[in-house]
């Protein structure tokens, strides 16, 4: 292993050039299905994690899978003879990319929690912002450790997930599918993995069938609408560090902002994923222009990174 000054990150070392990696040369004839076998080896991983580990209920946070699905995407990347260079991971026009994500998504959460206030004032619930450390999907809470704990947790997920649907997806998607096909495919997906805590919820007894077919519908939604404007973030920057920050203050806000009004916690919630879902769609034209301004290359798919994984 090496340590890269451009991308801050341990580089793992490549194991085979070009066309003479088994793995590398099985990759490009078969670009959907290897990524697909990835997801579902992740998908078990998570499983296993929610499902059947105490750690999320425990510790607010499952991110024993997150963890182990980040090292999977890192060993097959070196495995296949490549750097993480090949995956977006690098240090050209670092700063540029993660400008655009990072004021993009200050773009879409300001006027979504400006407008949950407006509509639960309207509604005479006496609402204030409140910041405080709450995992959604446990409901756990905690001080400023537990805050900490989360963002952690986020930077992991972040990285795990940009790897594998963005960084690993997109790239091999690219060689059959066209730009938007190869994207709209990475984003069902990445909507489709988000169906576990819905299930999780059935099946403990939590919630109904209905409230879970309401819940999975929700969150497919939101996370295919998201998983998009990642997806286009890193195809216009070629970087997956702007993705990567920009999935990184979505989590941590829903964590941390919250509303409270007289009602409870969070009320109007559903103007709040409205007004995201719309901003994360107004994010893709934010991308397309700022990434012109900068000229910012588009990415290189998985086959162009043969020579030396660059």
């Amino acid at each position: 292993m090496k340590f890269s000054r451009s991308t801050g990150i341990t580089e793992l070392p490549q194991k085979a050039d070009g066309e003479g990696n088994r793995l590398y040369r099985f990759s490009i004839g078969y670009p959907i299905l290897l990524p697909v076998v990835l997801f579902l080896i992740t998908v078990s991983l998570r499983v296993v994690d929610i499902f059947f580990l105490p750690l999320a209920q425990a510790l607010g946070e499952a991110i024993l899978h997150k963890a182990l699905g980040f090292a999977l995407v890192l060993g097959y990347v070196w495995a296949a003879g490549r750097s993480v260079r090949a995956i977006g991971l690098h240090g050209s026009s670092i700063w540029k990319a993660m400008f655009i994500a990072a004021t993009g998504l200050s773009a879409v959460f300001v006027p979504a929690f400006g407008l949950q206030l407006i509509f639960s004032r309207t509604a005479g619930t006496q609402p204030r912002l409140l910041l405080a450390a709450i995992d959604p999907q446990t409901g756990l809470t905690g001080g400023l450790s537990f805050a900490f704990f989360l963002i952690a947790g986020n930077l992991v997920n972040s990285f795990a997930e940009e790897g594998l649907f963005r960084g690993v997806m997109l790239t091999h998607f690219r060689l059959r599918l066209e730009e938007w096909g190869a994207n709209i495919l990475q984003a069902v997906l990445f909507g489709l993995w988000h169906l576990t805590w819905p299930v999780f919820r059935l099946l403990t007894g939590q919630i109904t069938l209905a409230g879970s077919i309401s819940q999975a519908g929700a969150i497919v939604l939101a996370s295919t609408l998201s998983g998009l404007a990642y997806g286009y973030l890193y195809l216009r920057t070629d970087s997956l560090w702007a993705p990567w920050i920009a999935h990184t203050i979505n989590n941590s806000v829903l964590n941390l902002l919250h509303i409270r009004t007289i009602v409870g916690l969070d009320a109007e919630i559903g103007v709040l994923y409205g007004v995201i879902g719309t901003g994360y769609l107004a994010l893709l034209l934010w991308t397309a222009l700022w990434a012109r301004r900068f000229r910012l290359p588009r990415f290189t798919p998985w086959a162009a990174t043969a020579a030396g994984g660059n």
